[in-house]
């Protein structure tokens, strides 16, 4: 997915959509899966991981914005960045002891981002 070339709004509002429709899938499972007293301990899992790969992308745009970052290698410097800051997150999850669940909604929610830009670049057929 070329991120030079790609309509913020509709990037956006796919992202939303897909937010959406995996909180409307995942929420019969959810009660299947977690034990009610893990419930919120579980979507903090999922907030934690979300806002860190949100950030990560909105700061992969802003080469846009700003040319000279692009021509600097920041989108590149991006990746493993957040990298070692998802590694760092889900480090700190385990050595604070916090709940299983916690760790494995960071997990999910991780995964559910990247296959959203795996179909995103399927589709833009970049």
């Amino acid at each position: 997915m070329d991120l030079y070339t790609i309509n913020l709004r509709k990037f956006h509002i796919h992202y939303f959509a897909y937010l959406v429709f995996v909180v409307t899938v995942s929420y019969p499972l959810l009660f299947r899966w977690v034990e009610p007293n893990f419930r919120f301990v579980f979507y903090l899992g999922v907030a934690l991981s979300f806002f860190i790969q949100l950030s990560a992308t909105e700061l992969r745009f802003l080469p846009r914005f700003k040319p000279s970052l692009g021509e600097s290698g920041f989108p590149l410097f991006t990746v493993p960045l957040f990298f070692f800051i998802n590694l760092g997150v889900l480090s700190a999850l385990v050595l604070l002891d916090y709940p299983f669940e916690t760790i494995i909604g960071f997990l999910i929610a991780y995964f559910l981002h990247l296959l959203f830009f795996v179909i995103a670049s399927y589709f833009s057929g970049k």
